[in-house]
């Protein structure tokens, strides 16, 4: 016996967020509204802290770099969430390489012209030996204040996306069987519309970018997450930067994450992706990785 499934789509952070829903003994109206909900978590997400907007809590403390910052209680758990990252993969995970983006053109205006500057390696070699590091960020936890070193500044890119999933979860959690889609990763409650777990295909864009389906894998109320060199590629350049040398890491084609939380799949897999293999001696017990070579 199939249950009926509810479906809605809504475009956030730059991608497809989808929300299927199971209905069981749930009213229509009542799935509606907390779908509903869940989709406004991505725009507040969205609007308090991407560094694209110039309004947003995150542009506000790197605009102040240099100077303590007051924050918001919500904030100050994510960057020390970002830290405790960076501390326990020894900078793989760094919260600081927006500078690198943008090098790049990863900028509000989207400037890949940047690309062809023929002095691009000797600028990014640079900026490596002379930026600040993420260990001379301060955090005053009692009084809720963050000093960044002058001209540093932070990005959520690793972490942004799993923690919109979470809040939204968390809207949703009065319901009983759901999956979150967030191009690509996703977080479930229960079971699906058959009542099995969620089976969840496993993608990977081969070299003559036709996608393909390697496998699949079932949610047992968890996360999964995928990093790529393929999701965001433009020449030589990817979002996916190693912050030891400035440039994109090319050591896997995907990385896939499966474990509770999004924050935590997003955050390790991004992770995995540019440190490789010898990351595994950190990883969290009860977290499962796939990864997929050239």
């Amino acid at each position: 016996m199939r249950l009926n499934l509810i479906v809605k789509e809504k475009f956030f952070m730059n991608t497809i967020i989808t929300i299927k829903v199971v209905q069981k003994d749930e009213g229509t109206t009542f799935i509606l509204n907390k779908i509903e909900e869940a989709f406004s978590e991505f725009d507040r997400i969205v609007k308090r802290y991407t560094r694209f907007n110039e309004n947003s809590e995150l542009s506000n403390l790197n605009r102040q770099s240099g100077d303590w910052v007051q924050v918001s209680d919500e904030f100050i758990y994510l960057i020390n969430y970002m830290l405790n990252m960076s501390n326990l993969t020894k900078g793989i995970f760094d919260p600081t390489i927006i500078d690198f983006l943008e090098i790049y053109g990863y900028d509000k205006n989207y400037d890949f012209s940047k690309l062809n500057n023929p002095e691009l390696d000797k600028i990014i070699l640079k900026t490596v030996n002379e930026r600040p590091s993420w260990k001379d960020i301060k955090v005053d936890i009692k009084n809720n204040k963050v000093k960044l070193v002058k001209n540093q500044r932070l990005d959520l890119g690793g972490i942004g996306k799993g923690y919109a999933i979470d809040c939204a979860y968390s809207k949703l959690n009065d319901l009983n069987n759901f999956l979150i889609d967030a191009g690509g990763d996703i977080r479930v409650k229960g079971k699906n519309e058959s009542e099995e777990l969620w089976h969840i295909a496993l993608k990977n864009k081969k070299a003559n970018e036709e996608l393909e389906i390697i496998g699949e894998v079932h949610l047992d109320n968890e996360s999964l997450a995928c990093s790529g060199s393929w999701a965001r590629k433009v020449k030589q350049f990817h979002h996916l930067i190693n912050p030891k040398t400035g440039k994109p890491e090319n050591i896997f084609r995907t990385v896939y994450v499966q474990t509770k939380t999004a924050i935590e799949a997003d955050s390790w897999a991004t992770t995995l992706f540019i440190g490789g293999i010898n990351i595994g001696k950190v990883l969290p017990n009860n977290l499962k990785y796939f990864t997929i070579n050239f």
